[in-house]
């Protein structure tokens, strides 16, 4: 049987999911075990919250007169959210241990100027340092905190994508990367090229759904709070089936968009 508390926090998470978004999916029975667990076993849950590096933030830069000034959904994200979603883990007697992760693009093409990733990054850290005091927050760097080194793809994935997924679902994606590239990012590629790229990308989040999900994760098994749609994570899922299991989709995705 499953504790009050704990059926009460599930409810309330449930809820925030689908206000948040109507067509989330459901959070899986997975969590619940996991919050089971955690209050059985006196454990602290560890949530995982990645932030986006990427090309479109120097865009964003420029139509903010060369500087960044937070959004409100950014503001509130720190101000509001975070702590609103912590607080359903303390109702239920859970503690909670939040990392947000700076994730630098897969791609060279869409990776931020040093300068400009170190401009965006001081503002965010400036809006996350109050949480950070209250010791349930910490805010690293991906590949310079955890990993020690760039993120990687899966060799296994690299050569043969088609293979791991459909020809529908590697155009869907082609299309989607092709939009953003072009539209938000203004990158300058040819169609071959964003291909390549879009290839590389996938077998990237294939070998970070292993490290995050797979048999010996990085961080322990963790709690997703994406700050992108659920389904940014499907190719997460390439070489981890169940990686998705884990996500809580709670907060209100892409805050970094100035049209948020």
């Amino acid at each position: 049987m499953r504790f009050r508390s704990v059926a009460k926090a599930l409810d309330l998470l449930r809820k925030r999911s689908s206000l948040i978004r109507p067509n989330n999916p459901r959070i899986d029975a997975w969590v619940d075990s996991y919050f089971q667990e955690a209050v059985i076993g006196g454990k602290t849950i560890t949530i995982l919250t990645q932030w986006c590096f990427s090309k479109d933030l120097e865009v964003r830069r420029e139509s903010q007169g060369n500087r960044f000034l937070p959004t409100k959904q950014e503001r509130k994200l720190f101000m509001n959210d975070l702590k609103e979603v912590k607080g359903i883990f303390n109702q239920a007697g859970i503690e909670v241990s939040w990392l947000i992760t700076l994730n630098r693009s897969y791609l060279n093409s869409g990776r931020l100027t040093k300068e400009i990733e170190i401009e965006y990054e001081a503002m965010l850290r400036e809006l996350a340092r109050p949480l950070e005091k209250e010791g349930w927050l910490m805010v690293l760097n991906w590949e310079d905190d955890c990993l020690g080194k760039r993120a990687w793809p899966a060799k296994e994935v690299l050569g043969q994508v088609s293979s791991f997924i459909e020809k529908k679902a590697l155009e869907r994606e082609i299309e989607r990367h092709s939009k953003w590239a072009r539209e938000e990012a203004g990158i300058i590629q040819t169609d071959s090229e964003l291909e390549t790229d879009v290839c590389f990308q996938i077998a990237c989040e294939a070998e970070e759904g292993k490290i995050l999900g797979g048999s010996n994760p990085v961080l322990g098994d963790i709690l997703l709070a994406p700050l992108e749609y659920p389904e940014r994570y499907d190719f997460f899922t390439l070489l981890c089936p169940d990686f998705k299991k884990r996500i809580v989709a709670v907060l209100l995705p892409y805050p970094w968009r100035i049209d948020s």
